[in-house]
């Protein structure tokens, strides 16, 4: 099964996608790529909305798509910064990729581990979600690798396939076992799925075994 983790690909719902016409040229450049299942995860701010207009939101959006195009193979879910009081909102699973309890997290740019440690942990071990840490590729390594070591898991994006200065450290870190997915991080039409095709010849063999990593993730 071939899954793209990470794609923005909802009408309006973040600057992934202006309208119907892109969702629908992102879909079938999707199929065409082979792709079997892909994620929706629009941006959520948590500083700048409240999750409840975000879940309305991103409903509608979802519903046009639906209306407009095949949606079968779409998974709703989000990408969500993560902020000192994300563990307290009450509706925090909605976010999860949809029949899952796995939240797509993004590192916000004053991450450090002193700071947000407490959260983390309370969402893993209080809240029991597991949290999977958006494209990794650009971290630094040390911090990652302490991530995943704390109980995080790890989605590398196709392009850092693409470049010489991310190749090597994407090539290891998707022998591990902790690194789980692949991500279009689809934003528009134009790029489509380029780098996650040339992603997947890069990575051979371990393609197929980071693919069953998120299959079983996503579907057990």
């Amino acid at each position: 099964m071939n899954i793209d983790f990470h794609a923005h690909l909802l009408p309006g719902a973040d600057h992934g996608s202006d309208g119907i016409e892109t969702s629908r040229r992102q879909l079938l450049l999707a199929r065409e790529a082979g792709i079997d299942r892909v994620a929706a995860t629009p941006h959520f701010y948590p500083r700048r909305e409240p999750i409840e207009s975000f879940l309305a939101r991103r409903a509608a959006c979802m519903q046009a798509l639906h209306e407009a195009a095949d949606t079968s193979f779409v998974l709703c879910g989000a990408e969500v910064q993560l902020c000192r009081s994300l563990h307290h909102i009450v509706r925090l699973e909605e976010l999860c990729i949809e029949g899952t309890r796995v939240l797509l997290l993004e590192l916000p740019p004053d991450f450090s581990v002193r700071a947000y440690a407490q959260t983390l942990d309370a969402l893993l071990f209080e809240r029991k979600l597991t949290v999977v840490l958006a494209h990794i590729d650009r971290y630094d390594p040390q911090l990652i690798d302490f991530l995943l070591e704390f109980g995080c898991f790890g989605q590398l994006n196709a392009e850092s396939f693409c470049h010489l200065r991310t190749r090597r450290r994407s090539l290891a870190w998707a022998k591990e076992a902790r690194v789980v997915a692949l991500g279009s991080d689809l934003h528009g039409a134009e790029v489509g799925y380029r780098d996650f095709l040339r992603a997947k010849a890069r990575l051979g063999a371990d393609y197929d075994a980071l693919m069953r990593r998120t299959e079983n993730l996503l579907f057990g």
